[in-house]
């Protein structure tokens, strides 16, 4: 699912997330109440159906005909998507001798990387009219149109007069793509801004940390240094004590002594 912040996850992670609605990269918002969107990353799914198809090509004795399902396919048409048999390709290119359907043979695909099965099959970017039985038909928007920001072919735009005034489709793609670079230039200087920030804020917290375990280790060393000033206080007063006590016992015995001498 590709979700507005345009972070692509699959239904798993989707519904494990905690907290639900939210984006599990970066927490942005998921508008929908169940918590998956609705929008397909089309980019993604077409990536895993063309690696499916290779991986068909590449297993085992390689896949059969689309149409006819009996036969072994040998070749493959990229813009049918289908694999075709002997007969049914020669069919295929008398039907389609017209149009640039290219299609390769089944061998050379597999003798392929999947890096050069993905490039080879790679479609163009024809951006089809969305009138209901227009694109069946092939036909490709070519025009924009301005007031409803919508894509035309050349018939809708010649028979609607809702239409406001038009552009070629190129200039407007120049146009966006142009919008895109630029935002793409102000996000990466924001970026440099909030790295450069970040890094600030990490040598501060540093620097914090490091008062933090000198405060302390100062704080133990003075109270280490004032224990051992009271104990040595407290040996002096005990040694002075003591010899204030044998001071007495010793004039207490001479006074018994010369009591006991005159009695």
């Amino acid at each position: 699912k590709l979700l507005t912040c345009l972070h692509t996850l699959c239904l798993n992670c989707l519904s494990e997330n905690k907290p639900i609605g939210q984006c599990p990269v970066c927490r942005t918002a998921i508008p929908q109440a169940s918590g998956i969107p609705n929008m397909e990353n089309l980019l993604f799914i077409n990536l895993q159906a063309r690696l499916k198809v290779y991986k068909k090509i590449s297993n085992g004795s390689g896949p059969n005909c689309s149409r006819c399902r009996g036969e072994l396919a040998a070749s493959w048409c990229s813009e049918c998507e289908e694999f075709l048999c002997t007969k049914c390709f020669e069919d295929h290119q008398w039907f389609f001798k017209k149009r640039n359907h290219e299609a390769k043979r089944v061998e050379e695909l597999r003798a392929e990387s999947a890096h050069r099965f993905l490039e080879d099959t790679r479609k163009s970017c024809n951006l089809f009219c969305s009138t209901p039985g227009h694109a069946s038909q092939g036909h490709i928007s070519s025009i924009y149109c301005n007031k409803c920001e919508k894509a035309l072919c050349c018939i809708c735009a010649l028979l609607d007069s809702q239409h406001g005034s038009f552009c070629d489709i190129r200039s407007e793609t120049q146009r966006r793509q142009e919008e895109l670079s630029t935002m793409v230039q102000e996000l990466k200087q924001k970026r440099s801004s909030f790295e450069a920030t970040y890094s600030v804020l990490q040598d501060e917290a540093a620097r914090l940390e490091q008062a933090q375990r000198e405060m302390r280790e100062l704080i133990r060393e003075r109270v280490e240094h004032l224990v051992q000033l009271i104990r040595q206080e407290e040996e002096e007063l005990l040694v002075l004590v003591e010899t204030q006590q044998e001071q007495g016992r010793q004039e207490l015995a001479r006074e018994l002594q010369h009591v006991e001498g005159m009695l």
